[in-house]
Parts: C-alpha cells; sequence; structure tokens
C-alpha cells in the first residue's frame, strides 16, 4: 500500500496533476498557443483508453516487476525528454507514449495491487494509495517551479524525471509482487476470504451487455466523460494566475492547493456518501465546484483564490467515487467490474478539456469563458444523474 501510494505521487502526480507550470514558460519562450500546446494531453488520453486493453490481456503473462519497471522508465524518459523538445508534434509524440506506457502505471498497477493484496479494508488501502497522486501533485508543482525559476524549464523536465525515479524504482524493483502467494503469503484479511465469496455468489446485478443499452448507463458514460473535461482545466491553473497578474510561483501554489484538495476529498467523500447516499455526495460535489468557478471568476485576492482552487480539486472524486457508486446502485455488485470498465472509456470525451480551456484563452486573453462553460457542464451533470437515478426503481425491479 506505501509502495502504491510512492507509485502514484511520483508517477501521476509529478508528471499529470503538475504538468500545468510548464504551459506558460514553454509557450512564452517557443511562442505556442497554449491550447495548441495543451493537446498534448489530448493524445494522452486517448492513448491511455486504446492501451487498456492491451493491459489487461498482457499483465497476467508477463512478469510484474519487469512490465512495471519498464513502463515507468519510459515514462521518466519522456518526462526528462521533454526538455529538449522545440516542436508541437514532439509534445504530440511525448503525450502518446506517456498514455502507452501510462496505463498501466497510472491507473491499472496501484488497483490491481491493492485488488490482490486486500481482502478486509480495501477500500481504505485503495482510498489512501490513490490520494499518493494528489500529494505528489501538491509538492512537484512547487518543486518544479522553483526548478523554472533557478535553472530554467529545460533543467526542470530531468530534473522531476530523476526525482521521480528516486521515489518509485525502489519499490517497482524490490517491494512490489503481483500476488502475495509469489512471497508465500495470503492477502491482508484472507480470514474473512471464505464468508465474503459466499457473499459475491450470491450477489446479483444487470449482465454488462444489457446494462450499457440502458438510458442510465448513457446518462452515467455522459456525466463521466463530460465531467472528466475537468482534469484540463488543473494543468491552466498556474497560467490563469498569471494571466491575472500573480507570480509562476503563485500560481504553482494554486494548483498545488487543488491537488491537496483532490487528496483530502479522496479520504473522506467515500464516507460522506456512505452517511447520506450517493446522490446527495454527487451534488454536493458539483455545486461546490461550481462555486469555486464562480471563485475563479470574481475574486483575486490570494487567499480566496487559494480556497477556491482547494475546493476545486474536490471535483476529482467524482471519477473515483461517484460514477463507480452510481453504477453499483443502479446495476447491482455482480458484474460491477464489466459495467465499469465500459464506463471508463468515456475518458475520450475528457481529452480535449485542456485544448478547449487553453483555446478559449488564446480567443479572448482570459480564462472567465471557460469557467462559465465549466458551470454549464456542472449543470448538464447534475441534469444527468438525476435522469439516471429516476431509472433506478425500473432497473433494479430487473435483477433483484
Amino acid at each position: 500500500m506505501i509502495g502504491c501510494f510512492f507509485l502514484q505521487a511520483g508517477a501521476l502526480g509529478a508528471i499529470m496533476n503538475a504538468g500545468g507550470i510548464f504551459i506558460v514558460p514553454v509557450c512564452n519562450e517557443l511562442g505556442f498557443d497554449r491550447g495548441a500546446l495543451a493537446l498534448y494531453l489530448t493524445f494522452y488520453f486517448i492513448a491511455t483508453t486504446a492501451t487498456y486493453p492491451l493491459v489487461a490481456k498482457y499483465l497476467p503473462k508477463w512478469d510484474f516487476r519487469v512490465f512495471l519497471t519498464t513502463c515507468f522508465l519510459v515514462l521518466a524518459a519522456t518526462e526528462a525528454a521533454m526538455g529538449l523538445m522545440n516542436e508541437l508534434w514532439q509534445w504530440y509524440a511525448a503525450g502518446v507514449v506517456l498514455g502507452v506506457a501510462g496505463a498501466l502505471v497510472f491507473v491499472v498497477a496501484s488497483t490491481v495491487l491493492i485488488e490482490n493484496w486486500f481482502v478486509a479494508k480495501r477500500g481504505t488501502a485503495l482510498g489512501i494509495a490513490m490520494c499518493g497522486s494528489g500529494i505528489g501533485g501538491f509538492f512537484f508543482p512547487i518543486f518544479g517551479n522553483f526548478l523554472i525559476e533557478t535553472v530554467g524549464w529545460r533543467m526542470a523536465y530531468p530534473s522531476i524525471a530523476l526525482a521521480m525515479c528516486v521515489i518509485v524504482l525502489p519499490f517497482t524493483l524490490f517491494v512490489f509482487r503481483l500476488h502475495p502467494s509469489d512471497m508465500g503469503l495470503r492477502p491482508y484479511g484472507a480470514e474473512q476470504g471464505e464468508a465474503m465469496a459466499e457473499t459475491r455468489a450470491s450477489e446479483k446485478g444487470m449482465p454488462a451487455r444489457k446494462a450499457i443499452v440502458t438510458l442510465a448507463f448513457v446518462c452515467v458514460f455522459l456525466y463521466a466523460g463530460i465531467e472528466a473535461l475537468f482534469s484540463g482545466y488543473n494543468n491552466h491553473l498556474p497560467g490563469f494566475a498569471e494571466s491575472i497578474g500573480y507570480s509562476a510561483a503563485f500560481g504553482a501554489g494554486i494548483l498545488s492547493m487543488a491537488q491537496l484538495g483532490y487528496s483530502v476529498a479522496t479520504l473522506v467523500m467515500g464516507w460522506v456518501t456512505d452517511k447520506i447516499g450517493v446522490a446527495a455526495s454527487t451534488y454536493i460535489t458539483l455545486g461546490v465546484t461550481a462555486a469555486s468557478l464562480l471563485g475563479f471568476s470574481f475574486l483575486q485576492a490570494e487567499v480566496p483564490l487559494m480556497a477556491c482552487a482547494f475546493v476545486f480539486g474536490m471535483n476529482s472524486v467524482i471519477i473515483t467515487i461517484s460514477v463507480p457508486t452510481l453504477i453499483s446502485e443502479l446495476f447491482g455488485k455482480k458484474y460491477f467490474a464489466q459495467i465499469l470498465s465500459y464506463s471508463r472509456m468515456s475518458g475520450i470525451i475528457g481529452c480535449f478539456g485542456a485544448a478547449a480551456v487553453g483555446a478559449c484563452f488564446d480567443l479572448t486573453g482570459s480564462y472567465i469563458g471557460s469557467f462559465f462553460a465549466g458551470i454549464a457542464i456542472l449543470a448538464a451533470c447534475a441534469v444527468l444523474v438525476g435522469i439516471a437515478l429516476t431509472q433506478k426503481k425500473k432497473l433494479r425491479a430487473q435483477w433483484e
């Protein structure tokens, strides 16, 4: 679990969650439009979505430590190479490489390891592991901005890559095993395994082939996809701060606060959902995210902007908590994993978020328009969730 935490911090946290600090200095030096540069994230999302099935196919067949370490080294080498780039197509190619290698490192590896190593307290372990990306996303923008100001963005890229290796490689090389049995061990809480197996055998649910053609699934799919557009906003928070007169250091600071907000939300929102239900917790998350965008639009003092960034970071739990919980609520647990995997393909919609936000700035010279567009997106999300939940009774009658 500790290793997965550092894997998320040193890979996803360093490369994707902190990548926004480079957009302004790179564009200023090389003369790119921000939307054009941010398009490399679109290539990343497309490549990741296309690679998931291959990872699922070959993960059980290849040596896990070699597979994971190789993919991580590809990520680190690509991060370092970005300091040598001069043309947009090179960033686009890097986005494809990050997507292919990141399909295993960013998402699948930690999820599979926690699934295999934990029977009891699996959700808690996964929450702790996944919040590593937020903690990494908190520290790396500050560290990266310091490097940019002292040695320049070209040297900052390989320096971050080196830090990633120091954090992650000890675990991929010496700690991780795909299964506890590889070390003669049993999963944590294995004593409860037999009882849980009996529970799973009695679980009910709608088959995936039927679920994915329902109105409820279409709504959840669209909800997850258009909400994923907000991942593109994070990368422009440093640029937004500079556009209203703040320093690059402050811009890195609000990006860090957004990642800290995500980390806190990851740890608490699962508990909140259990207490008040998925509908209420989802609407609360959508509402506070909209409030943060309004704050970005009208508040320009440092402390309010920091607070808005912290609250805005909470939106990421929609993908990690709200969508899976909705699927379980609507379609049951028996075919949950298959239905969830289909919903993950909605990320292809969100892949245009960073480019769209950047294009809005390029056209208008301001991020305000993209913030109001974000509020409209959140309203659409609320409508989609509402429609999906209206189908709950009808769906349950078919599988309970």
